[in-house]
């Protein structure tokens, strides 16, 4: 399941530190049945949200014949809010200034995966009814503590949280850090900031029903030691001061919970104060502060030069070493800032490695740094292994520009027409979309299943669905037909289309031909040539980047705008000069985007003849 991340700050910031919006009574603006055309808009925009959600999933949410009603919302900040109440219970609720649709408790003991779940102990749920956001040290990690620890996501991720007794989902909140972040805070700040919490008054606005027993949250069980830290406030955390002086807030107390690591190795009998605290304490001093970003530079360093940077040619500019492989060495949800580093500086840092003898740096011309040898079998290389599920997405980089994923393009068919009842027959629905491998397994699987073939009969018995979905009604009544005229006719009869894949965004279908990225090279007045290109953005390459990688790469002007003689919303890059060599060569090397997809490449100027 994805979610656009690049909102994920700003929903936090503007939402506020403290956001739990119904632990005090409300005011009720308005309530109002929705209509046919308002549940049909509400059910696009919970399939936008949660693509995980079937589309019998979200009619069950929003059914056409029962009561679907808009309560408008005052919450006791002042928050405006949209309730949607599906017969009794509240299901769902938007931030009006977000509009963004968040599932309530009632709905995720329907669909309990449908968030990435955290899980606590049960007294902590109490702690979040009475206001208290989730703290880091609050939340049961299983196993080890890694990068991974937490699970991979980016900051304002939607997300539930349940016990260790009951899986069920007792409060909905967005993570306040990335999956990373979390990692790298040594277990201090906070993890999950609540929106909705069971016992909280949206949920009383419902039927007011428990959470229903879906059995403990971990498979493994919890040591008994470790299940009893957290249930009082004084014995959450002994060296917390507001522990020892006997205050114990709410805040305080979510804050204060230690968390529980669940490994094979401890035993019932084993002292927590020794595996969650001195350890703990020990692990947080390693890893807090600038100490974090100096673990994560040389984490990147070294990785840098273990993969993309295992064949540069050196010398290599600093500043280039850094931009072009540390940072896309960067594990997925963290980000390498220099500033925050004990080092300051690029130089520093670099100097210390060198130091170190893993490189040499000289500088030359003056004031122009250069990494001028690798000493491979330093031991620090050479024990360092690439962690390949740090970085899920392989990224593309070219001098000076940011990093791109390309998109996946796949020729698809798409089910309509003559073909539908056929496809209906076989569980797919109108405008589902197969690849041709898919077609074939489809249509193969239902004449064995049918028993269409006779042994020794090379030609296919046609049913009434086949034969409906194959055959033209010119054609008349055929009988049988081969297989290969069985495939052909089934894949001319359905609608072709693209499926643009890009990495954490639902698929894209484009119905018909894909538009391909379009050279053209045009004359202006003065006799002066400029290259336009056109489609770009369909691709996913961001056009205002691609111009500067341009402008940069061949030292011209370059400008983004509306494009003339085109369909109204195209917009073009345009380049001074013909330029069509450059261009052609950085989309195929740097972002891959197949040779097909890419017209007008002929019209590269030619080389002088000498």
């Amino acid at each position: 399941m994805s979610y656009i991340t690049g909102k994920g700050d700003r929903r936090v910031e503007r939402l506020g530190i403290k956001i739990e919006m119904f632990t005090k009574p409300f005011k009720i603006k308005s309530q109002t049945q929705l209509k046919g055309s308002d549940r049909k808009k509400l059910r696009a925009e919970l399939s936008k949200m949660y693509p995980s959600l079937t589309a019998e999933d979200v009619n069950k949410l929003v059914p056409s014949k029962e009561d679907v009603t808009l309560i408008k919302m005052y919450c006791h900040r002042g928050e405006s809010v949209n309730v949607y109440q599906v017969q009794k219970d509240p299901m769902f609720f938007m931030i009006e200034r977000e509009k963004e649709i968040y599932p309530t408790v009632y709905m995720l003991w329907k669909y309990p995966n449908l968030l990435h779940t955290f899980t606590t102990q049960d007294p902590v749920i109490d702690v979040l009814v009475g206001g208290a956001d989730l703290m880091l040290p609050g939340i049961v990690v299983k196993g080890q503590l890694g990068p991974t620890a937490y699970g991979k996501f980016e900051k304002g991720l939607p997300a539930a949280v349940n016990t260790l007794e009951n899986k069920a989902p007792q409060a909905v909140g967005i993570t306040a850090q990335s999956s990373m972040d979390m990692y790298m805070s040594a277990r201090r700040g906070k993890g999950i900031t609540i929106l909705q919490v069971y016992r909280d008054h949206l949920w009383e606005l419902g039927s007011k029903s428990p959470p229903p027993a879906m059995g403990p949250a971990f498979s493994e069980p919890v040591p008994e030691s470790a299940e009893n830290i957290g249930t009082k406030g004084e014995e959450a955390d002994v060296s917390d001061p507001a522990n020892e002086s006997g205050t114990n807030s709410p805040l305080e107390l979510a804050d204060g919970v230690e968390e529980i690591k669940l490994t094979d190795g401890q035993s019932p009998d084993s002292d927590p104060g020794v595996d969650l605290g001195s350890q703990q304490e020990e692990e947080a001093a390693q890893i807090s502060g600038p100490e974090a970003m100096d673990k994560l530079l040389v984490h990147c360093f070294l990785k840098a030069w273990k993969t993309s940077a295992k064949k540069v040619e050196v010398p290599i500019l600093t500043s280039n070493f850094y931009r072009l492989h540390m940072v896309p060495a960067c594990p997925d949800g963290a980000s390498l800032d220099i500033k925050k580093s004990s080092y300051k500086k690029l130089t520093k840092f670099l100097n210390e490695m060198a130091k170190q003898e893993i490189i040499q740096v000289k500088e030359f011309p003056k004031g122009v740094e250069n990494i001028t040898a690798v000493n491979w079998a330093h031991d620090d290389l050479k024990s360092f292994v690439v962690d390949m599920e740090e970085t899920t997405v392989k990224q593309v980089t070219n001098s000076g520009a940011r990093t791109f994923n390309p998109p996946q393009i796949e020729e698809v068919y798409q089910v309509s027409g003559d073909t539908l009842q056929f496809y209906k027959a076989n569980g797919l629905c109108k405008g589902d979309v197969l690849v041709t491998g898919e077609v074939r397994q489809v249509v193969t699987n239902y004449i064995k299943k049918k028993g269409l073939q006779k042994e020794g009969d090379r030609k296919v018995n046609l049913d009434p669905l086949l034969h409906e979905a194959v055959v033209n009604r010119k054609e008349g009544y055929k009988e049988q037909l081969r297989w290969d005229e069985i495939f052909s006719r089934m894949l001319g009869k359905m609608a072709p289309a693209i499926r643009i894949t890009r990495p954490g965004l639902n698929p894209i279908i484009r119905k018909g031909k894909l538009e391909p990225i379009e050279i053209s090279v045009a004359k202006r007045s003065g006799n002066k040539k400029v290259t336009l290109i056109y489609n770009a953005n369909i691709y996913g390459i961001d056009e205002a980047e691609f111009a500067h990688q341009i402008q940069v790469g061949v030292a011209a002007s370059t400008s983004v705008g509306p494009a003339e003689h085109k369909p109204q919303g195209t917009t073009q890059v345009l380049v001074q000069g013909n330029q069509v060599a450059f261009v052609s060569k950085l989309l195929l090397e740097t972002y891959h985007i197949p040779r097909k997809y890419i017209r007008g490449m002929e019209l590269a100027a030619k080389g002088k003849k000498k």
